[in-house]
């Protein structure tokens, strides 16, 4: 086709805009997300909650809905009064652990441990719920060394490495809670009480066995909850 003709004219000159468009299109650089683009994303971001309901030492029973939970919680519980996906986003709330006497969520029922009538600021789960015996127990995460670092005009201390550092606390069936000693006679006298109802458990305790003294714990509670597990 002549590029003299008309109509061939037309389609040379479009064919010259189309290759400017897609070499234009080619070198433009990718678009930069704007705040305005982060505040839509964090609107339209699936939150996931959790409903909770509380029973309150006035015996009174409130319902919350929470981002995140532990099976050990210390001094306050943050939540919503409503669902927190709700536009505009409700305010966060902080409830004080000692107003509350259980936390039942997610299908897992926390119980505020109190000793002599006195509130530790623990909500704990029931570890062997089908038991006579109450075992709450938890870790803190401690470092185990400091480097200092030099910082004038003073000098930081950076934790590395660090281990986990266990807490147990027993109620028997009719009895009081209490925390569980370290030190072995203690121990032992305490944990053949707890595990009176499974006897044999009770005497490797009560006889200081090397498998049942308190860095065992975590599987003793094991052995405890399995023999009143009832059967499949």
């Amino acid at each position: 086709m002549s590029f003299l003709n008309p109509g061939g004219r037309l389609l040379w000159v479009g064919a010259i805009l189309v290759g400017a468009l897609s070499s234009a299109q080619a070198q433009r650089p990718p678009r930069v997300a704007t705040h305005a683009d982060s505040v839509r994303a964090a609107r339209n971001a699936k939150i996931e909650y959790f409903p909770a309901q509380f029973t309150l030492v006035s015996g009174k029973q409130v319902r919350g809905y929470v981002t995140g939970y532990a099976l050990f919680m210390h001094k306050q519980v943050e939540c919503y009064e409503t669902p927190p996906d709700q536009l505009p986003h409700p305010p966060m709330k902080a409830l004080a652990i000692e107003r509350i006497q259980t936390m039942t969520v997610d299908g897992h029922t926390l119980d505020a441990l109190t000793k002599n009538g006195k509130t530790l600021g623990m909500l704990a789960e029931n570890m062997t719920p089908v038991a006579g015996t109450k075992t709450y127990g938890y870790f803190i995460t401690k470092a185990d060394m400091y480097i200092p670092i030099p910082l004038m005009p003073m000098v930081m201390l950076i934790p590395v490495g660090s281990h986990d550092k266990y807490f147990w606390y027993v109620q028997p069936a009719g009895g009081l809670i209490r925390e569980v000693p370290r030190s072995g006679k203690a121990f032992a006298a305490l944990m053949a009480t707890a595990f009176a109802d499974y006897p044999e458990l009770a005497a490797r305790v009560r006889q200081q066995a090397p498998d049942a003294g308190y860095k065992n714990m975590p599987a003793l509670v094991q052995e405890y909850k399995a023999h009143f597990a009832p059967a499949k």
